[in-house]
This record gives structure tokens, sequence and C-alpha cells, in this order.
């Protein structure tokens, strides 16, 4: 007998959306554009995607693994990639990853890895 039904499954999904929503915090993403790069990765140019509903946490770095300075979820249908930016808040965010967040199978929602770009420079 599954733990979950296919109701409670849907369910538990809507609620996590309902929980990212109802943060009320908006990010606008960019991407980089395609194209030939002389000097790698310090003069890759952005451009604006869209907005998307997040929900940011800054937990201090040290609770955080690594280098990462936030992570933020973001509903199962975002487009957002490894490399992309955030802008949140008047603060900018390259997407370090992208992980998939499931309930015994159905996807609820993608958590980002977030490394804060300082003093407005495109590596961070």
């Amino acid at each position: 007998m599954p733990l979950l039904t296919d109701k409670e499954k849907a369910q538990s999904a809507a609620d996590v959306r309902e929980l990212i929503l109802a943060s009320g915090q908006q990010a606008t993403l960019s991407r980089c554009t395609p194209g030939e790069q002389l000097f790698g990765h310090e003069d890759e140019a952005f451009v604006e995607v869209g907005a998307l509903p997040v929900e940011l946490n800054r937990t201090p770095p040290d609770r955080l693994p690594g280098d990462i300075d936030a992570v933020a979820s973001v509903l199962p249908e975002a487009d957002v990639r490894e490399r992309d930016r955030l802008e949140i808040e008047g603060e900018t965010y390259r997407v370090q990853t992208v992980v998939a967040e499931r309930l015994f199978g159905v996807l609820t929602h993608k958590v980002l890895r977030l490394v804060r770009i300082h003093d407005g420079s495109a590596n961070g």
C-alpha cells in the first residue's frame, strides 16, 4: 500500500506551491546570451528572461554548504538553469545548482543554491 494517495500527493504539491506564492517575493531571471565570448565568463552578457515567484532563504553562510550565500525555492515548472542570474530584493545571485525536490515521486518544487554577485561584477 502506498504511503500517500494520488490525491494526497497532488495536495502536497499544491501546498508547496501556495507556500512559495505566499512569500510574496519575486525574482528577475536573466540568462547568458549565446555567442562568442573572447575572454571567458567575465565578458558574458545577460538578458532578462522574466520574473518568477521565489521563496528566498538567506541562511547565515556558516550554515550553508560550500560557498552558497542563499537558497531559493521556485515553482516546479520554473525554467531556471545553472549559471542564470536572479535579482531578488536588490541583490543579484548566480544560480549554482538547481535541484528538483520530490515527495514520493511528485515534483513539488525546485531548490536553487545561490552565490551572491558582489559589487555588480558578473563573475561571482
